[in-house]
């Protein structure tokens, strides 16, 4: 890891660490603490910003999320933006929700171990694919409430074709009538085999229905797979990643199709390396392998659209 990965990483690290554990503030507070800025394509630049907020029942919340930002009117740019914004806003309603539920059990509880805190980052990959340009983010999701025995985690992933203004499904990137989710079954199922010991839930998280593979994103290299925590292995695993490689999916993915360039022009697609964020799963260190960083600019020209409340 290059010298200045190892800096961001260890300045994220010791944000996490020095977090106050029991904040005793009572009313909202938001601030927005710092934003990196990545080159895109054009003049479309990517803003990772992140943003601390406080709240009473003692909460805590570090969201890291993704904005776009351009000099000129692109409809796909401004439609990402506010799609990202309300993911943000409902993995935040959802951790409050939460939190408001086991306020009777913490009322009972000592108030210095009372923590309620949220963690909210992504990654993400640039893909050009023939004339489009798709943006694929995962977002990873760690919440601990106090009373609950463990802490829960989940993703979510939107996958966006900037050009077409629109969300991209799964089933589109295939031919019609293709089988590729038995291909997407054997592949998981065979590389999980591999690295963990339940045979049975693995065969049940990689059977191949689409509920199975709702977690996906677009990567240079191939289609990353996530299987949520207990999903394919037992919850002391974590969530799990599987790295598809587009090799294996040639023969059911066609000539329209938005990632047919990668297939046709592997060098073209894997240029296309504009990797950020993933900050929880590099200090968690679970399968990490496939996160890689873009180098952030020193200056942003689009600063002022990270102040936008969240």
């Amino acid at each position: 890891m290059k010298p200045l990965k190892l800096i961001l990483l260890a300045g994220l690290l010791i944000g996490y660490l020095t977090l106050p554990a029991s904040a005793a503030i009572t009313d909202e507070d938001s601030g927005l603490e710092d934003n990196m800025t990545y080159h895109v394509y054009d003049d479309v630049d990517l803003v990772s910003t992140l943003k601390f907020e406080y709240g009473k029942y003692r909460i805590i919340i570090k969201s890291v999320y993704p904005q776009l930002a351009s000099e000129t009117q692109r409809d796909g740019v401004n439609d990402f933006n506010q799609l990202v914004l309300q993911i943000v806003r409902d993995e935040i309603t959802e951790f409050r929700r939460r939190v408001k539920d086991h306020e009777p059990y913490q009322k009972k509880m000592p108030k210095d171990k009372i923590t309620n805190n949220l963690y909210l980052d992504y990654n993400t990959s640039y893909i050009k694919s023939k004339r489009d340009h798709i943006i694929s983010i995962r977002f990873s999701t760690q919440g601990f409430i106090a009373g609950m025995p463990r802490p829960y985690h989940d993703h979510r992933v939107v996958n966006y074709n900037l050009d077409k203004n629109e969300q991209i499904e799964l089933s589109t990137l295939f031919s019609p009538n293709s089988n590729f989710l038995n291909i997407l079954s054997h592949y998981t199922h065979h590389i999980l085999s591999r690295r963990l010991p339940n045979k049975n839930k693995i065969v049940d998280g990689t059977t191949p229905i689409l509920e199975n593979f709702v977690s996906w994103n677009i990567k240079p290299n191939g289609l990353l797979i996530t299987f949520e925590t207990g999903k394919v292995a037992p919850y002391i695993y974590g969530p799990q990643t599987v790295l598809v490689p587009y090799s294996a999916l040639m023969d059911v993915i066609p000539p329209e199709s938005p990632i047919a360039d990668c297939i046709t022009h592997r060098s073209r697609c894997l240029s296309n390396n504009l990797l950020t964020g993933g900050f929880i799963d590099e200090a968690s260190a679970v399968h990490v392998d496939f996160i890689r960083w873009g180098q952030p600019k020193k200056e942003s020209r689009h600063s002022s659209l990270v102040q936008e409340k969240a």
